[in-house]
């Protein structure tokens, strides 16, 4: 088979299974802007995929790739669309600091889910405080280790409800005095 007609066939399979989720089975009948799509329940969704998405829908409210196959690569694809308001990336374990620089060019991220990546505390330190961020989930394994650069990245963003390991991540503030003796990690 050509391999021309080796790649219509597979992006013919990609956006019928696409309209699996009420979208047109075809890419020119595809709507440039999208509600919400949830690539979490397909468990094969790699790189590929979301660059074929993107050569047709142009914005986003809300993009579920949680448990996906994606790599840092598809978070750059991502940068090509005009706005994403929510990106969930829980368990995509693939995406790690090097994602960073592609996610600080996605425009209008509101909700940021990045529990279970292989993003460190350290890498999120890295994330532009122009981001209109709402809302960042995160997970890590030590929270007591992290607590300097989970108090910076909360200053940081100060109008962002931080979420660790499913937890409000809350600064106290003493006198004007921002320290750790003055610092809630959770709020239960």
């Amino acid at each position: 088979m050509r391999k021309k007609k080796k790649q219509k066939l597979k992006e013919q399979q990609f956006w019928s299974t696409f309209a699996f989720f009420s979208k047109p089975q075809l890419p020119d009948c595809v709507p440039t802007h999208l509600e919400r799509v949830n690539f979490r329940i397909w468990n094969s969704v790699t790189d590929e995929e979301i660059e074929l998405m993107v050569t047709h829908v142009r914005s986003i409210n809300m993009l579920d790739l949680d448990e996906t196959e994606i790599t840092n690569d598809a978070i750059e694809q991502l940068t090509k669309l005009s706005f994403i308001k929510e990106l969930r990336l829980k368990g995509c374990t693939d995406i790690n600091d090097g994602a960073i620089v592609h996610i600080n060019n996605i425009k209008g991220l509101e909700l940021l889910h990045l529990g279970g990546t292989s993003i460190s505390i350290n890498g999120l330190l890295q994330l532009s405080a122009d981001h209109p961020l709402q809302t960042l989930l995160v997970s890590v394994d030590d929270t007591e280790k992290e607590l300097n650069n989970l108090t910076i990245l909360a200053k940081r963003f100060p109008k962002c409800q931080l979420i660790v390991n499913h937890k409000d991540f809350v600064l106290l503030k003493a006198d004007d005095d921002w320290s750790a003796e003055n610092f809630n990690p959770y709020v239960h």
